[in-house]
This record gives structure tokens, C-alpha cells and sequence, in this order.
């Protein structure tokens, strides 16, 4: 029993004891755990917030209807749910517009680029002169990570009715100052509208501030000009101020000096002349002495001087401009963005 008690515990006592290795370390493995942790770090990032109930949300005004070459602004709105703090950024695909038309398709625009919620971005939707007239869906998306919202608007792009406008160049009329009794000019352009061609349009000075008596009056030249579809005619508009000239005199001293030198001329010839001859220088020397007193008259009066009351005041004098076509219709800009032109007189 003894033996087979030793017999059991045999192959204990046969072990031998083994010393601890030192660790080894594998870099594959090492490499993996890098791998797998930088991916768990990007996952966590990317879809915690998601897991979270981190979100936010983007919406939009509406976009005002525009003509060919007109933008229009929206504001959008982004706001956070769940505690969300991240950035939503509009730079990866700012918007999209449909239908994209060969050319002239609009473009647009947000701005700041990146924005925290809450923030209120504008996004600015662009056309030029060749969109064509209809309505385009302009599609926005913000994007965080993996969270990307998107609002789509509508823009209704109208063609242009048939007009012109006036516009001045310079503003300000040249020479400025002007002297009373001068003449101020500046150019007028009349530009079309859309498909306006053919038409004769008569400019024409609407109002002038302030009113005063005497103050400048507008010229046009010409004063009528044909509007085609090629370049915009122009026309040269003087501003006419009023000053009259000094009074005439009606005599100069030295010529009366010089009359009266000759009678005592006609009187020395006389004293030696006989009969008839006598008589002639006589009468001679009569009238030139009743000339010369009728000279006189008139200049003991007659001086220089001019009226103030006939020129035109000293002031800054604003023209609004108008005009009318054949058919009467005024430039589409008589009541916002006037054509204005300012004369200084001194």
C-alpha cells in the first residue's frame, strides 16, 4: 500500500521545476493593438455622439425671387440637440442647383463655411445675365463627422420686362465749382433692359433742388437718342447758371477829350477865314460843339454795374433726370436708384 501510495505520487517527484522566461514581444501583435486602437478612438468619435442622442438640425429661410444677374440671400439656421458642440461644416459640398443649365447655371455661396450650432450662416445664391428664367432647387448640406443634414430651397429666377435706365458719370458736374454764368456738364447713358430695342427715348430734366429763382437749367445733347441692342447711347448734359453782363458804357473819356481838342482847332481856322468860308467853319464848329455836349449827357450818368438779382444764387443744386420713349414709358429707376447729377455754384 505504501508502495502504491509512492507509485501515484511518482510522477510528481519526477517534474522538474521550471525557471520563468523573460516576455517576448510580438510586433505584428503590437502593430494590431495600434491599429485596433486608433480605429476604436475614430469610431468612437465618429458615432458617439450618434450613440449619444448628439445631433443638430439645419434649416432654412425662404430665397426671394430674382432677375438674370440678381442674387438672393437666405439665412440658415443650426441648431444642437443632445448636447451636441461639434463644428458643421459647409465646405465638403456647400449646395447643389438644379436643373444645371448649359449656361449661366446659378451658383452659391455659404458663409461662414464652418459654424458652430448655434449659428445662423447665410448662404447668397448668384445668377448672371445669361440664366435662364425658370425655378431651381438649391440644395444645402452641413456635415459633422458622420451627421450630415440637408435643406433644399427654391429660387425662382424671372425674366427681365422690356425697360431701360439712366445713369450719370460723373455725379458731379464739370468744372466744379462753376461761376455764376458758367456752363457745368456730365455724360447721361441710357442703358436697355432685357430684349428693350428700338426705341427713342427724350431725356429730360424731372426736378431741381432747391428751387430758387434763377437757379441752373439742363441741356441735353441731343436731347433724344436711339436705344438699340448694341452699345447704350449717351448724351452730354450742360447745367447753364445765370450771371448778365455789366452794363455798357456809353462813352470813353479820352474819345470826349479828344471832341472838345478839336474846337478850339475849328475856332483858330475860323478867325482867319473870310465870308463864306467863315460861315462854313462856323456851322462846323456849331455842330461839333452840340455833339459833344449830347456825349456828355449820357455820361455824366452811365456808369458799370451789374444786377445781382439776375444770377443765379451760390448753392449745390441737385438735378433728378427722366425721360420717356415714344410709347411714354419712363427708366424703370424714376423711383429707387433716381439718376441724380449735383452742380456747385460759386
Amino acid at each position: 500500500m505504501f508502495q502504491a501510495g509512492r507509485a501515484a505520487f511518482a510522477p510528481l517527484e519526477e517534474s522538474k521545476v521550471v525557471s520563468p522566461q523573460p516576455l517576448m514581444f510580438n510586433s505584428r501583435q503590437l502593430v494590431r493593438g495600434f491599429v485596433f486602437g486608433v480605429l476604436l478612438a475614430v469610431f468612437s468619435t465618429t458615432f458617439g455622439s450618434r450613440a449619444y442622442g448628439q445631433d443638430f438640425s439645419l434649416t432654412a429661410s425662404d430665397l426671394h425671387p430674382v432677375n438674370p444677374g440678381g442674387s438672393s440671400i437666405a439665412t440658415l439656421d443650426l441648431e444642437p440637440s443632445g448636447g451636441f458642440n461639434g463644428a458643421v461644416s459647409f465646405t465638403a459640398v456647400p449646395c447643389t442647383v438644379t436643373p444645371v443649365q448649359t449656361s449661366g447655371t446659378p451658383v452659391c455661396l455659404v458663409s461662414p463655411d464652418s459654424a458652430t450650432p448655434p449659428a445662423q450662416p447665410s448662404l447668397t445664391v448668384t445668377t448672371v445675365d445669361t440664366t435662364p428664367a425658370g425655378t431651381y432647387l438649391v440644395t444645402v448640406t452641413g456635415t459633422s463627422g458622420a451627421l450630415a443634414h440637408s435643406v433644399t430651397l427654391s429660387l425662382g429666377v424671372t425674366p427681365l420686362a422690356e425697360d431701360y435706365t439712366l445713369s450719370v458719370s460723373p455725379t458731379t458736374a464739370s468744372p466744379s465749382p462753376v461761376p455764376a454764368g458758367s456752363i457745368a456738364s456730365t455724360t447721361v447713358t441710357v442703358s436697355p433692359i432685357g430684349s428693350y430695342s428700338g426705341h427713342t427715348v427724350t431725356l429730360a430734366c424731372f426736378s431741381v433742388s432747391p428751387v430758387v429763382n434763377l437757379a441752373p437749367v439742363c441741356s441735353f445733347s441731343p436731347a433724344k437718342v436711339m436705344v438699340t441692342s448694341g452699345t447704350p447711347p449717351t448724351s452730354v448734359l450742360s447745367l447753364i447758371t445765370y450771371n448778365p453782363n455789366p452794363t455798357t458804357k456809353l462813352w470813353n473819356p479820352r474819345i470826349f477829350y479828344a471832341l472838345w481838342l478839336c474846337v478850339p482847332g475849328l475856332g483858330f481856322v475860323g478867325l482867319f477865314s473870310t465870308g463864306t468860308r467863315r460861315k462854313n467853319v462856323m456851322g462846323a464848329l456849331l455842330l461839333l460843339v452840340l455833339a459833344s455836349g449830347l456825349l456828355f449827357l449820357p455820361a455824366c450818368g452811365s456808369s458799370s454795374s451789374t444786377n445781382n438779382s439776375l444770377t443765379t444764387p451760390k448753392n449745390t443744386y441737385t438735378f433728378t433726370l427722366t425721360g420717356a420713349d415714344e410709347n411714354g414709358a419712363a427708366p424703370s429707376n424714376t423711383t429707387t436708384n433716381e439718376a441724380t447729377v449735383t452742380v456747385t455754384v460759386n
